[in-house]
Order: C-alpha cells, then structure tokens, then sequence
C-alpha cells in the first residue's frame, strides 16, 4: 500500500493526505494536482507541524452548537466535531463556506443532500439530525449524528488484504442502506470508500454507516435539476459507464460503485484508473477490468467473488444485479458456496473408503545386480501363513455379508449415469449456457435450457435455483417449488438464500 506522504501535501479539492509520489491525479477524488500550491516546510526538522486552530472553534452556532475541533475541509465547506448543547451529544456539523451563499446551484446541492438523507432511516445511513442558516452570518449548516471510526480507505490501507467473509459483511451493509435508499427513490452516485464509515459497536466491529448525499439524485424531486443530463458528477474511479457518458441514470449506477469498491478491497488496487480524469473516464466505459485473481495473484480471491465482481462490472447495466438487495443475496451466499466448493475439491483428492494403496515394486536400475533370492521357507512356516490367510479372507467376507444385511435398500444410492439414466455433465453445461441468457430482455430461451438440464439431472440444485428465480415475477407459485427442490438438494449453499426469498413470495 503507498505510504503516507512526510510532506503532508494534500489535495485541493477533497483536502485529503496524499501518499509520496503523488503528483498529478489525487488517488482519492480525481482532482489534478498539476496547479497545486506548494506545502510550506516544516518549522523544524523532525516535527511535524500542526494544523492551525480554526477560527470558529469555540463559537455557538444558531445558539445550540458548540463547535470543538474542525475534522474536514473541501471545496463547498467545513466539517466540525461539535457539541449538542441541550442533549449533551457530539455531533457532526457540516457548514457551507460563506463566499460560495451567492452560487445557487452549490447552494441547491447543499440543500439536496440535507433532503437526500433526512429520507433515509436506515440504521447502515447517516442520521441528519438538522438543517438550517446561521442568523449571525447566513451561513448554511446541516447536523448529522457524529460516527466514531474509520473509512474504507484507511481500512485499505493499514489491514489489506482483508479477509473476503469480513468484506461481504461490510459491503452487504452497504448494500442494506442503499436498498433503502433506492426505495424511497435516491441514487447517491457518489460511493467511494471514504463515504463508507466502519464504527466499532459492542456487537459488531464492522458496522457500517453511508455517508455524503452530496450530489445525490432524487428521482421523483419536483426541484429544478442541479445539473444538465450531459454533465458527469462523482468521481471518475467509482463511475459507472453510464455515468461517465452522462446517460440517464438509475439505481444501478451505485451498484457499478459498490462492484469497484469490492474489487479495491479484494485486490487492493483499482480496477480502473489513469494520469487523469478523462482517461479514467474513457477505460470506465471501452476497457474490461482484468480479473481480479489475475490482478492479484497473492490475494485470497474465490472464483465465486470474481465471478460476482465481473459481473457487477458489466458495462451493461442489465447484465448486473438489478437491485441493491439481489446484489446483497448474492454477496452473502459467497462464503458458504466457496467453503462447499473447496470442501468438495478436497473430498475429490481423498481416497475412498476400502481403497487398497498400490504398493509398486522398487525398480532395478539398468545393469545393477538382481537383488538375491529370498531363501526358501520352511514346511513348518508356510502351513502358518497359509492358515493366517485363510482366517483374513473368511473374516473379510464375513464383514461384507453383515453389511450387506444391515443396510437396507433405500440407503444404498443410486448415482451412476448408466443405472439411472441421469446425465449430470451435459445438466452442467446447460445450467452454464443458461447463466449466460439470463441478462437477456427474454428470459425463455434460458428457462428452456435450465428445463432440460433438470430434465438430465433431476438433483442438479443449481438449475432448480436458478429456474426459481426466471419465475419469480411471472410465476410465484412455480418459483417457490423450484426454490423449495434447490433448498432440499443443496441446503448448505441454498438454505439460507431460499429461506429469504421464500419470506418475500
């Protein structure tokens, strides 16, 4: 991970610290750094200079908010650790700067995401808990609850590579609070890890809060729109294609986000990034990311989070997850399918149960003496080996005639192809064919081949599974059957998925 920078040079836009080396993209918001000030050196070699104290800490503001340490600063104003006077509660307040009051548009945005979180009672989303102007100097200032924590990228920076069941934990909750965000009809189209807080509660060390609606889109708004349909917002790295080329947006342009976001934590590196903004922009919406397992070799990648994460990754918004809570399924069935899977790659390398070792004979290297013929054994000594023989074979057999008895018909399974008629490699194959329609507009043409793969193989769970989910919408009852056969053919992979999806048919 880049080290942090010793100059404490930091971006012009976000005001963020910037790692050594850093000189012409800021890594976290895109900004060119090509103009940026020169930092002042350090008053004396060895200690690092302290931030200056603040002006406004200190002061009350609106007579309720005392102002006690100022924790950010960017281009549309200030954030303070403040104090709630009458509940005795720190807060986080966020005070647009006074020289951008007469600039309407940054002045609506401010006033959007005030509106844009207020929506919101998500427990995963930050609380606004007020809005208002400073009748001393007309200020604007909204108050959120304070999160004491770490962002994403702090997280990516001291403890990469994270384990992947702690990622789905934490992106599912991101998930969660854009599930309700969606619902109530705002897209946030500006997720970045350092919108996403990681507070330590006493039952969850990773519990996650949204934050920043900045430039959030309220899509059933009667408010004039802030910017015109052509004009790119967010930042260039988390932008999905359709984002970068100004097309009209939905949904899941943040699911786009949170598939980049996943992909950093995995890898540690950026799907997507370049010298600057408009390269990033362009790599976004022409090139293919490259695998994740291929781009990080060392990291501890399941192919089913590279398969979850390519898809996410589509550059066709249909050939995603179609919605925050889908995406979320989908994330936390991860673990217990890849546990399965290795689980079954390591009972394919061990041997059956009664499999007999072949013990070879050491070879005799090319024109070494043949090793000496055993002496020949005695009269005495063959009656005893033969007779120990005749006693292991009766006891073999003995053993294999109570087992025949005890195990009664049903327990014996039947799965040879060439017995039941079964063929599980060509289900296989169907089931892979259908997985590539299913982003299709006309589902038909996938449930016919999952048809005929539950046709080759009655127990392939998979097909079932997925056939449950092409009849969701159109069919209920028909999807609850599928889901009901896939649970009871593959309850570790399937159990807890179906039981969710049963919850809502």
């Amino acid at each position: 991970m880049p080290a942090k920078n010793p100059t404490g040079a930091k971006c012009p836009r976000c005001a963020k610290a910037l790692p050594a080396g850093s000189d012409k993209l800021c890594i976290y918001c895109g900004a060119s750094l090509a103009l940026r000030p020169e930092q002042p050196r350090a008053a004396s070699r060895g200690a690092p200079r302290r931030p200056a104290r603040d002006p406004a800490v200190g002061e009350v503001l609106a007579g309720r908010f005392r102002i006690e340490e100022l924790v950010g600063q960017g281009g549309m104003g200030k954030v303070f650790r403040a104090r709630h006077l009458a509940l005795d509660r720190q807060v986080c307040l966020k005070v647009l700067r006074s020289s951008l009051l007469e600039d309407p548009t940054v002045v609506g945005r401010f006033e959007r995401e005030a509106m844009a979180a207020s929506r919101l009672n998500h427990p995963n989303s930050i609380q606004v808990l007020d809005f208002g102007r400073n009748p001393s100097d007309g200020s604007l200032y909204i108050v959120m609850e304070h999160v004491q924590g770490k962002d994403l990228r702090e997280l990516l920076r001291d403890e990469w590579p994270i384990p992947e069941g702690r990622l789905c934990h934490i992106l599912a909750q991101v998930l969660a609070a854009l599930g309700e965000a969606h619902a109530r009809n705002v897209i946030h189209r500006d997720l970045k890890p350092e919108n996403i807080m990681l507070e330590q509660r006493r039952n969850d060390p990773d519990f996650v809060k949204v934050l920043d609606f900045g430039i959030a889109k309220i899509l059933d708004s009667d408010l004039p729109g802030l910017t015109r349909s052509d004009v790119v917002c967010g930042t260039p790295q988390y932008m999905a294609p359709e984002q970068a080329t100004g097309a009209q947006l939905d949904a899941r342009c943040d699911l786009y986000a949170v598939g980049v976001i996943l992909y950093q934590l995995a890898t540690g590196q950026l799907p997507f990034d370049g010298p600057n903004a408009m390269d990033v922009l362009t790599r976004q919406v022409n090139d293919p990311p490259i695998p994740p397992r291929k781009r990080e070799p060392r990291a501890q990648i399941s192919r089913e989070m590279e398969a979850l994460i390519l898809r996410v990754l589509s550059k066709d918004p249909a050939a995603r997850p179609q919605s925050a809570e889908e995406f979320r399924r989908l994330l936390l069935a991860l673990p217990a399918a890849a546990g399965q899977r290795a689980a079954g790659e390591a009972e394919a390398r061990t041997p059956a149960r009664g499999t007999v070792p072949v013990i070879r004979a050491p070879l005799t290297p090319v024109g070494a003496p043949a090793l000496a013929a055993p002496a020949p054994l005695s009269s005495r000594r063959k009656l005893a080996l033969a007779a120990a023989g005749g006693a292991v074979l009766l006891l073999f057999a003995l053993g294999v005639l109570l087992q025949k008895r005890a195990r009664s018909p049903e327990a014996i399974p039947v799965s040879l192809s060439a017995v039941d008629g079964r063929d599980p490699a060509r289900a296989k194959e169907l089931v892979r064919r259908a997985a590539q329609l299913e982003s299709t507009t006309d589902p038909r043409p996938a449930i016919e081949l999952l048809l005929q793969a539950v046709e080759a193989d009655p127990e392939n769970a998979e097909a079932h599974y997925r056939l449950g989910g092409l009849f969701l919408k159109s069919e209920p009852e028909r999807a609850r059957t599928e889901y009901a056969a896939a649970k009871r053919l593959d309850r570790a992979r399937y159990g807890d998925v179906v039981d969710t999806m049963l919850k809502g048919l």
